[in-house]
């Protein structure tokens, strides 16, 4: 099952035909459209609302081990030069109003142009010079989707509608122009990603404590390991014998496995798990 999340109904709706979704009356707060395939959920705008429709939602309508989350919707982009109508896999997500900074675990293999992406509390015209891409929900359904989905089940489209300054002049019809012509490619997208299933890996004691010692010796906080145990798991369901190369990976980086070699600080550690995610997707 795929769970798509839309702030307004005229970006929803070309994913309520394409998956002959039909209105759960059930809900009373929030408009949720339910098919054989997907879920579609209208959260509203602004990040807080938008995470409390979505939390709520999930709560009645809780997804199973294997099932797909997607936010798909409209943003803003600083750049002129990118079009109105481009279409972004974003591969991160920073809550201007904390700083906060997420990342979607994009293991799958695509033809995607990607981007980050601004969450502001309210629409801007003029976004700070750091904000490529701006939108008002997608930080709050990051932060609401995570205790559902595992991060490599969750993805974020977005779809290039304004450059800020001419935000208020998109009408309704522009906003389904827009989506229409954007939601085959993303259904499509969406199928295929949705349709690999993950797999459980049984690993034998000695492979097991090699990738309980790799998570020791970088200090993995919880995040750091899950992120880690990810990226081995796609390894090996992508090219096979990832023990193989977390063990070459060890050695390169002198992280004696023998003698228990632990980094100074975590700091390192996450400078370490960089390579070992850039070694895993190259």
């Amino acid at each position: 099952m795929i769970y798509i999340a839309c702030a307004m109904y005229t970006e929803a709706a070309p994913f309520i035909r394409r998956f002959a979704c039909k209105r759960d009356d059930s809900f009373r707060h929030e408009q949720v459209f339910v098919g054989d395939e997907a879920v579609v959920i209208i959260t509203g705008t602004s990040p807080v609302p938008a995470a409390v429709a979505l939390t709520e939602a999930l709560a009645l309508l809780p997804p199973d081990d294997g099932d797909f989350f997607a936010n798909v919707g409209l943003c803003g982009c600083a750049e002129p030069s990118v079009d109105a109508g481009s279409l972004f896999l974003i591969n991160s997500i920073r809550e201007h109003a904390t700083g906060r900074r997420f990342f979607p675990d994009l293991l799958y293999q695509h033809e995607h142009r990607q981007g980050a992406l601004t969450t502001f509390s309210a629409v801007v015209t003029t976004p700070p010079g750091d904000a490529f891409l701006f939108d008002t929900e997608a930080a709050g359904l990051y932060q609401a989707a995570v205790p559902f989905f595992p991060t490599d089940r969750m993805v974020f489209f977005k779809i290039v509608s304004d450059h800020g300054e001419d935000a208020a002049a998109i009408s309704p019809s522009r906003v389904s122009e827009l989506t229409e012509n954007a939601a085959p490619l993303v259904s499509d997208t969406l199928l295929r990603f949705a349709s690999i299933v993950p797999q459980r890996f049984r690993w034998s004691d000695e492979e097991a404590a090699i990738i309980d010692y790799f998570c020791r010796s970088l200090r993995c906080s919880v995040t750091m390991e899950h992120e880690l145990r990810r990226l081995i798991r796609y390894y090996e369901m992508e090219r096979g014998c990832a023990i193989e190369h977390l063990r070459e990976f060890i050695k390169t980086h002198e992280l004696d496995y023998e003698n228990d070699v632990i980094l100074r600080s975590r700091k390192e550690g996450k400078n370490v798990l960089d390579e070992f995610r850039l070694s895993c997707l190259q």
